[in-house]
C-alpha cells in the first residue's frame, strides 16, 4: 500500500532478502515511487494514489463519520482497501506477476489483490502485518466486498503470517490453522538524503517529549492544544507535523518547542522520554521498542485499538478526540514524564519486541517455502 504505515514495517525484511542475494521489488502506486526508490527498491508500478483512493470513497464518507469512532475501522477497512483498492490493483499486479516471475509475493496485510495474483500464478505468499493482527471479521468483509477470491478470506492467510506485534500487544485470534511467524519490528533508518536539522544535537539537557500524528491523520488544531499544553512543562518538545502539512503554521511555537514536517523516528526516539502519538501501528511500536511510555490520541483506523492496548498493558495513557484538552494533555504528559510505573513496563514491551527474530533469522524459513525464489 502506499503509504508510510504500510511501506515501512516492509522494508527492514525486504532489505534482509536483498543482503541474502536475493532480487527484490516493490510494486504499489507510481505516486509512491520516489519512495521506494529512496530506499533503493526496484520499482514496479501497481495501484492507485491515496488521493484517488479517497475520492472514490467520498460516497461512503457519509455512511463513515456517523459511524461511532470505534466501529468506523470495521466500515471504512472494507471499503478502502477491499471495494476500492484491491479491484483497482489486481490487473497491474497480474501483468507484474507474469513479466517479473517472482519467487515469492510478500504483502502486507492491507493488500488483497497481492494473494489472489499469487495464487492464481502458482507463487507462494506471506502476508507481513504493520502491526497488530487485523481482526479476522474484518479482513472477511474485505475480502467479500473485492470480490477476487472464493476463500472467505481473500487468501491472505494462504501462506505464513508474519507477526511484528510482541505477546502482550497481541490479543487477536488467528484463523484455525495458519502459520505463524514472529518478527521484531525494526524502525527503518533515514534514507540518505535525509538531513537531521542542526538543533537536533543542542537540545538542552532535560527530558525530551515526541509528538506525532503520523503521515495522515495531521490535525494542526491537535498540534495546538498539545504545544500549550507542554509549554511550561520542564522539557524539550519535537513535534513532527507530516509532509502535507506547514509547521510554519503553528507559529509561534513555545520557547521550549521544535516543529518540523518530518524526522525519522530513528533520530528522534533514541532522545525521547515519552512519546505523545496517534496509536498507529508504526508509531506505537517503535515508541514501545525504545521503552517509552505513551500518550496516545487516537484519530483512526487501528488506533483506538493500539491505544486500549497500551492502557492495557500499562505502557500509556488514552485522551480520546473528546477527551483533548490542554489541561488534560498536560496532566497526562507530566505524569508519564514522573510516574515509573509506565516506564518499567514499556521498558518491559522493549525487552518483548528486543528478543523476537530479526528480519534475517525469518528469510530463510520463507526462502524455504517459495523454491524459485530468486
Amino acid at each position: 500500500m502506499p503509504g508510510f504505515g504500510h511501506f515501512h514495517p516492509l522494508v527492514p525484511l525486504a532489505r534482509a532478502f536483498a543482503q541474502a542475494g536475493h532480487e527484490v521489488a516493490f510494486a504499489t502506486s507510481p505516486y509512491f515511487k520516489e519512495h521506494v526508490e529512496a530506499a533503493d527498491f526496484y520499482f514496479l508500478p501497481a495501484g492507485i494514489d491515496n488521493a484517488e483512493r479517497w475520492a472514490r470513497f467520498e460516497p461512503f464518507q457519509a455512511e463513515h463519520l456517523a459511524l461511532p469512532l470505534e466501529e468506523r475501522r470495521a466500515f471504512l477497512f472494507p471499503h478502502m482497501f477491499g471495494t476500492i483498492e484491491a479491484p483497482a490493483k489486481i490487473e497491474e499486479l497480474r501483468e507484474i506477476v507474469r513479466r517479473w516471475e517472482p519467487g515469492l509475493i510478500v504483502h502486507d496485510s492491507a493488500d488483497l489483490a497481492a494473494p489472489v495474483a499469487a495464487e492464481e500464478l502458482g507463487i507462494p505468499s506471506v502476508n507481513h502485518s504493520f502491526g497488530r493482527l487485523v481482526p479476522v471479521d474484518i479482513v472477511a468483509a474485505a475480502a467479500s466486498q473485492a470480490g477476487l477470491s472464493s476463500d472467505p478470506l481473500g487468501g491472505m492467510f494462504r501462506g505464513i503470517y508474519v507477526d511484528i506485534a510482541p505477546p502482550s500487544f497481541q490479543t487477536e485470534a488467528l484463523p484455525a490453522g495458519a502459520r505463524v511467524e514472529p518478527l521484531r519490528p525494526i524502525a527503518v533508518e533515514p534514507p540518505s538524503t535525509e538531513r537531521a536539522p542542526e538543533w537536533l544535537d543542542r537540545l538542552p539537557e532535560r527530558p525530551t517529549v515526541y509528538v506525532t500524528l503520523g503521515t495522515v491523520f495531521n490535525d494542526l488544531s491537535v498540534f495546538r492544544v498539545l504545544l500549550d499544553a507542554l509549554a511550561d512543562v520542564d522539557c524539550n518538545v519535537i513535534a513532527t507535523v507530516g509532509p502535507r502539512s506547514d509547521p510554519a503554521e503553528l507559529a509561534p511555537l513555545p520557547a521550549n518547542a521544535h516543529a518540523e514536517r518530518y524526522i525519522s523516528q530513528s533520530l528522534v526516539l533514541p532522545l525521547s522520554s515519552v512519546a505523545v502519538a496517534h496509536g498507529g501501528s508504526g508509531s506505537t511500536l517503535a515508541a514501545l521498542a525504545h521503552g517509552l511510555p505513551m500518550l496516545v490520541l487516537p484519530q483512526g483506523a487501528d488506533q483506538f485499538e493500539n491505544a486500549q492496548q497500551c492502557v492495557a498493558i500499562g505502557a500509556g495513557k488514552l485522551l480520546l478526540p473528546h477527551e483533548l484538552t490542554a489541561q488534560a494533555a498536560r496532566q497526562a504528559a507530566v505524569s508519564l514524564l514522573e510516574d515509573e510505573a509506565h516506564r518499567e513496563r514499556a521498558r518491559g514491551v522493549a525487552h518483548e519486541i528486543s528478543a523476537m527474530p530479526d528480519p534475517a533469522a525469518l528469510v530463510p524459513t520463507l526462502v524455504a517455502t517459495a523454491p524459485q525464489a530468486r
